[in-house]
């Protein structure tokens, strides 16, 4: 396959802050289903100061409760859309303030607590199904959505949802929830340890690297629904999630197909890769790293490194390196044999680019495809925030292929790179 070169912007910061820039368009990206608009990302943004995630927290939270505000307007006058519309753009800004007020150490847990309630609101005023569902897998119980395109209860198609480090079952409706419900998927997203919707109940839950433990839980639960059709039921990762994903179609054949954006074999030498040589020398607690110079680690991967270590358990740099460890599948991912799609992006960093070109070729799928994300602007670095739609195009135009009566023949194939 020939590769085209990026566009010429595609790693260029739109604004002046770019220790913010993606989650800033990473919210933005979400307009395209309702769970945010241009207009009040931007002047949130005008308002943050370059680096204090203090700041940050209050203002996406101001802005949140500002739109929820118009949301009751809304419903107490009967308009039943208007008010949906407003609650779905107050829980997404809500879970913004909720990201950097963990990072920030702050009230994280009311800030996501707003971020449920909002949504909560929003389902109540929606003409698909959601109910929340518990799981309960090795002594906990786990906050997740069932969503179906109707209240019917008819046997459908399923996509099981797994966000990564950072976001939520609320964010990923937005995110490929909407888009699968319109071709006519369940959408079932989990929240596992270390998430944001499971840290919302739980503090102190961290991360682990066998969640195929608890997705084999999902499994058994979805398996004894009615309204799911198990010979149909695909697991898309997105983030990290990828790589958790990829552990369950490991294991379980009861998964009928694979999405992985992106794919993960080892997130140890991500994580080294995004730190930098000379963060790797040295140790630092997560009080130090605001006092680091940016010439051995730059603020927005400080963010980052502040993230993981809550999310893992740690406080500092070599611990988060070392509880790295064990996230691989490289010596197990050949046991995946569903069909598979690996979701690519132009504007990915070499380590994790080298991965998802290992991940393919190493799986024993007989039916795989690789897509290529055309990288718009540096949001497309991860996740694909920038252009949503043609994303989900790329990904739901591959799983109706195989998962509806017009199958096609399965086979290796390599699609081609895509400007749109």
């Amino acid at each position: 396959m020939q590769e085209e070169p990026l566009p010429k912007d595609a790693t260029s910061p739109v604004f002046l802050r770019p220790q913010f820039e993606f989650k800033l368009l990473r919210q933005m990206g979400l307009a395209a289903y309702g769970g945010s608009t241009f207009g009040e990302c931007y002047a949130v943004a005008l308002e943050m100061q370059e680096w204090d995630p203090f700041t940050w927290a209050e203002k996406w939270a101001e802005l949140a409760t500002t739109v929820e505000t118009q949301g009751d307007q809304s419903s107490r006058a009967g308009h039943e859309i208007s008010a949906r519309e407003a609650y779905s753009r107050a829980a997404n800004y809500f879970h913004a303030a909720e990201y950097y007020a963990t990072i920030a150490g702050t009230e994280f847990v009311q800030y996501g607590g707003k971020c449920s309630a909002c949504f909560e609101k929003a389902m109540e005023h929606s003409q698909h199904h959601w109910e929340p569902v518990d799981i309960e897998a090795d002594h906990r119980v786990y906050p997740c959505h069932f969503f179906a395109p109707d209240h019917s209860g008819h046997k459908r198609r399923t996509v099981v949802i797994i966000p990564g480090i950072e976001s939520c079952a609320e964010e990923q409706y937005f995110y490929a929830g909407i888009a699968a419900l319109k071709r006519g998927y369940n959408v079932f997203v989990f929240q596992g340890p270390g998430q944001a919707g499971m840290m919302r109940k739980h503090p102190e839950s961290y991360l682990r690297n066998d969640y195929e433990v608890l997705l084999q839980d999902v499994l058994d639960v979805l398996y004894n629904r009615e309204d799911v059709d198990p010979d149909h039921i695909a697991v898309m990762g997105n983030g990290l999630g990828g790589y958790f994903a990829a552990r369950i179609a490991v294991f379980d054949r009861r998964v009928k197909a694979l999405i992985a954006n992106p794919p993960f074999i080892n997130f140890h030498r991500v994580l080294l890769a995004l730190i930098g040589s000379r963060a790797r020398n040295i140790d630092f607690t997560v009080d130090d790293v605001y006092d680091l110079p940016d010439t051995i680690l730059q603020n927005d991967m400080k963010l980052f490194v502040l993230s993981l270590c809550r999310r893992f358990g740690v406080r500092r740099l070599q611990e988060l390196v070392g509880a790295t460890l064990p996230y691989t599948i490289e010596e197990i991912v050949y046991r995946i044999e569903c069909p598979t799609l690996v979701v690519r992006g132009e504007a990915a960093y070499p380590e994790l680019e080298d991965q998802a070109m290992r991940f393919f070729d190493l799986i024993h799928s007989e039916d795989k495809t690789r897509v290529k994300v055309p990288a718009l602007h540096v949001a497309d670095s991860h996740d694909h925030v920038g252009n949503l739609p043609h994303l989900n195009q790329r990904v739901f135009d591959w799983l109706d292929e195989r998962f509806d009566v017009h199958e096609t023949d399965s086979g290796t194939q390599e699609e081609g790179d895509s400007t749109q």
